[in-house]
């Protein structure tokens, strides 16, 4: 268990967008069952979620929280709206596909700044 704890962060952050896009997705096909079906897809659309949860909270243990939850949250929304598009064929209207651009662009800013950070903290520092 303890060289699970070891990976690289960024493959937690790829595993929370992974597992948070799929559990969404299973939650969408729980909507269109009834019955027993529906609570299987239910129980299991959130099993995965929690399974995304838990990637978040292991990136988390040694990144910044303002990076690592805006690449998660971030890049999983941009990453469920293609998703939503290509696995049910639900259409964004341009403008929509525009704010969803905006999101992806904000991502790569937060994650460019944290990386300038790394690279040059006194820069930062003095601008604080």
């Amino acid at each position: 268990m303890k060289q699970l704890l070891q990976l690289p962060p960024w493959l937690y952050m790829i595993g929370f967008i992974l597992f948070q896009v799929s559990g969404s997705l299973l939650l969408r096909v729980a909507s269109q069952r009834t019955g027993w079906p529906a609570f299987g897809w239910f129980s299991f659309g959130n099993i995965v979620g929690l399974c995304g949860v838990t990637c978040m909270w292991l990136a988390l243990r040694t990144q910044n929280p303002n990076i690592t939850f805006a690449l998660c949250q971030g890049g999983a929304f941009c990453a469920l709206q293609l998703a939503c598009y290509l696995a049910f064929r639900i259409p964004l209207r341009p403008a929509q596909w525009i704010g969803v651009a905006f999101i992806a662009a904000g991502v790569v800013c937060v994650q460019w700044n944290g990386a300038v950070a790394k690279l040059h903290p006194q820069v930062i520092a003095q601008n604080q």
